[in-house]
């Protein structure tokens, strides 16, 4: 699951914070910056599946010519 978001930090104290999420990942390139959280880590035993969200900026949108 892909959420844009226009705070990365405010969004990662969110879900890692507030939701106990743990990061996965955290890359900044050319200006992006992608956060990845899921649950912490679950035995293989588990009947229920790991999730994964990425945190991100939205692109900007090119501007329509006049």
């Amino acid at each position: 699951m892909f959420i844009p978001v226009h705070e990365p930090d405010a969004a990662l104290g969110f879900y890692r914070d507030a939701l106990g999420l743990e990061v996965r990942n955290d890359v900044a390139s050319e200006g992006f910056r992608w956060v990845t959280v899921g649950a912490p880590d679950r035995t293989s035993t588990s009947s229920c599946p790991s999730r994964t969200a990425v945190v991100r900026r939205p692109r900007a949108t090119p501007s329509c010519p006049s």
